[in-house]
């Protein structure tokens, strides 16, 4: 069978520089899109990739496209090309208007195809979503592989696709919903989506052991936790290593909840000498001593934490179960053996007040991690802070099909007062990353004697010397970094790069920063090639400017716009 996965486009997106035909169809009002449709968003989602890699493996023909971001007249156009009997779209709330944009689209063109939407979104909201748009033929709830799998078989049977657990359906004006299905037991009998697709990204386990009232992961996967085995991890690890990535993003909920299995791919990954940079997601209380260690030395760069406030009593509205004591802790160990620390904050919930948001603000620069994201409170589908709004009155789940918001954010509905609009205000002008400097010198040089053959402690003291205007030594740190093979050489030339311009070596500069290019692609080396060419343009050295070139170290994945990892170009003959 032939069969068409999408990422949908947030919503009818209009092309550069107009506002579309219909207000109601676009952007929503006020919002900078650009800001928006940046980061994390782009990356196809992973479940995506499972399922076509699933019916790759059972000999179907499968397209996955990645139309995050691309303007609907492209959509249409691209939609025209690739026919095929089934569709399958990834819903979330964020792109849910794009998704039934889509799904009407593809009945109008292709009128006999059979459209099945799952994700997180349609997996709260699945009789709202049929009854909402007639174009829609399966919902498919919560873990899709098998679900999935019958629904084609029953295509190429040509049999009803009703019935089938973990689905619902039309029947009539009636929408049905099927038994729930069985969870998979064995999730290593899936097959990899590295197996097929060249992807940075690596889910490991499926649910939360927690429960927090603002998160639908109970809603998507269920309880409890289940988790590939670290055979089938590392197997994974190195396919994706040997098909050239030098950087990977683990995405689990809570990589290290299960400490046994973590610190066992953590071995396995020296064990097989898989030379790469990586980050996971995880909590403080599931972070020791021990286990940081061995992060760091299987090549872990970053640890992402989601501590959402330095209020306890904030973290107890939020049913968050978590001690801020563990957090100084975790953050303590994880700094001592030169981890990267991200924290996760959420700004303006239902228990919020000034002196709690002035709480994490404090708490926030007292640990001073490498990064941390400062995100507004948001109302999902499928979480209990949902169903509370649902009970006050806050707002309802036809406001998901009727309005055009990007995402339910109490803070900006709520009626004006003084103490709101300062929270409001300092959340617009600090919403998203921030960044604290690194250790210096002193502590990089402890760091390093607890890792004295790691190439990335080595390129963490180059960094800090080049802070503190040592060039010389940060270029024989670099070396250093160099002979142990760090996996990042475009990174090493970058560095080499910002001390020739330092010096004034300005030829010097530009040769490394095309040697760093020619290694693949990464942000920080194509923005200081930005950086140069603007500098050449305004005159260079006669322009009384010196070149200045940006040193990066943090942990960054980046990659060029390709499909269907991210929303490159789609080549239509």
């Amino acid at each position: 069978m032939r069969i068409v996965l999408i990422y949908p486009p947030v919503w009818k997106i209009p092309p550069t520089g107009e506002s579309g035909e219909r207000p109601d169809e676009g952007p929503p009002q006020g919002l900078d899109v650009s800001r928006l449709l940046t980061g994390d968003i782009l990356s196809i989602p992973v479940g995506l990739l499972s399922l076509a890699a699933q019916a790759q493996k059972a000999g179907h023909t499968v397209t996955v496209l990645n139309l995050i971001n691309f303007p609907w007249q492209e959509v249409m156009r691209v939609i025209r090309y690739h026919a095929a009997g089934l569709y399958g779209l990834s819903c979330f709330t964020a792109n849910r208007r794009g998704t039934l944009a889509l799904a009407q689209l593809i009945r109008v063109v292709h009128p006999a195809a059979h459209i099945v939407v799952g994700g997180p979104h349609a997996t709260a909201l699945p009789e709202e979503m049929l009854l909402w748009c007639e174009a829609l033929d399966t919902i498919i709830l919560g873990e899709g592989e098998q679900t999935f799998s019958e629904v084609v078989k029953r295509l190429e049977r040509r049999e009803p696709v009703r019935g089938i657990p973990g689905t619902a359906w039309r029947e009539g004006t009636k929408v049905m919903v099927g038994p729930v299905r069985k969870r998979i037991a064995d999730l290593d009998s899936l097959v990899p989506p590295s197996a097929y697709f060249n992807d940075y990204i690596l889910v490991t386990t499926r649910g939360c052991a927690w429960n927090c009232s603002f998160c639908a992961s109970a809603c998507t996967w269920g309880r409890p936790v289940h988790a590939h085995s670290a055979a089938y991890v590392l197997n994974a690890l190195e396919t994706m290593v040997q098909r050239g990535q030098t950087a990977l993003a683990i995405k689990d909920e809570t990589f290290t909840a299960q400490r046994t299995r973590a610190l066992d791919i953590c071995h396995g990954i020296r064990k097989k000498a898989l030379n790469f940079l990586w980050s996971c997601d995880t909590r403080a209380d599931c972070l020791d001593e021990e286990l940081l260690h061995a992060l760091r030395l299987a090549g872990c760069r970053r640890i992402s934490m989601g501590v959402e406030s330095g209020s306890p009593a904030v973290l107890r509205s939020l049913q968050k179960r978590l001690k801020l004591s563990d957090v100084v802790r975790a953050t303590r160990a994880a700094k001592k053996f030169g981890l990267q620390v991200r924290f996760y904050m959420i700004v303006g919930s239902p228990a919020e007040t000034v002196a709690t948001l002035h709480r994490s603000i404090q708490f926030v620069q007292r640990l001073k991690p490498h990064e941390v994201i400062w995100n507004p409170f948001t109302v999902l589908p499928g979480t209990r802070s949902f169903a509370e709004a649902q009970q006050q009155g806050i707002l309802s789940t036809r406001q998901f099909f009727t309005e055009a918001f990007f995402e339910f954010v109490p803070l900006e509905r709520m009626p004006t007062t003084a103490e709101r609009y300062e929270i409001l205000s300092w959340l617009q002008q600090h919403q998203g990353l921030q960044r604290f400097p690194g250790g210096g010198v002193r502590e990089q040089k402890k760091i390093l004697s607890l890792f004295p053959r790691l190439h990335s402690a080595y390129l963490d003291l180059a960094h800090a010397c080049l802070r503190e205007g040592l060039l010389a030594d940060a270029e024989v740190s670099l070396e250093q970094a160099a002979q142990l093979n760090y996996p990042q050489p475009g990174i090493i030339e970058n560095y080499r790069a910002c001390i020739a311009a330092l010096r004034g070596n300005i030829k010097a500069a530009l040769a490394h920063l095309l040697a760093a290019k020619n290694f693949g692609y990464h942000a920080v080396v194509e923005r200081n090639i930005s950086a140069a060419k603007a500098w050449i343009s305004s005159g260079g050295a006669a322009s009384g400017r010196p070149l200045e070139l940006e040193a990066d170290n943090s942990f960054e994945v980046t990659r060029p716009l390709q499909q269907p990892l991210t929303p490159g170009h789609i080549h239509i003959e």
